[in-house]
């Protein structure tokens, strides 16, 4: 669908942003209403003074023709149940978050009750309501 402008020339509408006008008062000396409007006859002026290539922004009306195909089949699959950790170890003990928003995993926690060691890296991530801790071997 090509739009008419008032018998606006785009190519004065080139002349007048390379002069320095800005959109707005370019709006205004062709009393255009929007924005997008000189942007287009900007881009028109352009295309007509050979400076950029043609462009064909008019729609086809052509209908689609859907192919037709030959009923398929529906295959339900069962639900896998969700992963679950190979080993799950329970403390007793809770963590809140601080004021600073850090969660303190002390030494006795870490390394004597859930066996990591000195040195080890993770990767963090949320599952659902949970923070995983996912022990790396080389840490990127």
């Amino acid at each position: 669908m090509q739009i008419e402008y008032k018998n606006i020339d785009p190519k004065l509408v080139v002349n007048e942003i390379r002069n320095g006008r800005s959109l707005e008062s370019v709006q205004k000396i062709f009393g255009i209403k929007f924005k997008s409007e000189v942007q287009d006859l900007y881009l028109r002026g352009l295309m007509e003074l050979g400076e950029i290539p043609q462009l064909d922004f008019q729609k086809t009306n052509n209908p689609k023709i859907m192919p037709s195909y030959p009923e398929r089949t529906v295959v339900r699959r069962r639900e896998k149940p969700p992963a679950k950790p190979g080993m799950l170890i329970k403390t007793s003990n809770f963590r809140t978050i601080g004021q600073s928003g850090s969660i303190t995993l002390n030494k006795a926690l870490l390394i004597e009750q859930l066996g990591f060691a000195i040195g080890d890296s993770f990767e963090i991530y949320r599952e659902e309501d949970r923070i995983v801790l996912k022990k790396v071997l080389n840490p990127a």
